[in-house]
């Protein structure tokens, strides 16, 4: 199966606060790129939905806050390996914190972090 996404990315434990309009919630992301982040979560909200998402960058105190919006959801597993959860695709991710990001995952891969 291709890959069909834009940016690098690398798994990453992230503690993520997001919200829609009627909820607050917060769970961890498991992998997270420029474009966007998998959060895994027991109760994924449906795709479409936009929410506005908060997380600190590890060994940094930079916090980024962006609107995103939910592109797919897993709401059962087939393997153990796989975790419910939601993709997300960041909306108005500034180009700083796109370059926030892209390094933090650069390094990620490195083992640097």
């Amino acid at each position: 199966m291709k890959d069909k996404r834009r940016q690098q990315r690398h798994s990453v434990i992230l503690k993520v606060d997001y919200r829609d309009v009627n909820k607050f919630f917060t769970d961890f992301a498991e992998n997270l790129s420029a474009g966007g982040m998998f959060i895994a979560t027991r109760k994924p909200l449906p795709p479409g939905t936009i929410i506005t998402v908060e997380f600190m960058l590890p060994d940094t105190s930079v916090k980024i806050k962006t609107k995103a919006e939910v592109v797919w959801a897993r709401k059962s597993t087939l393997s153990p390996s796989q975790k419910r959860g939601m993709g997300i695709r960041f909306n108005d991710l500034t180009e700083e914190d796109k370059k926030k990001i892209d390094f933090l995952v650069s390094r990620l891969k490195m083992g640097l972090v």
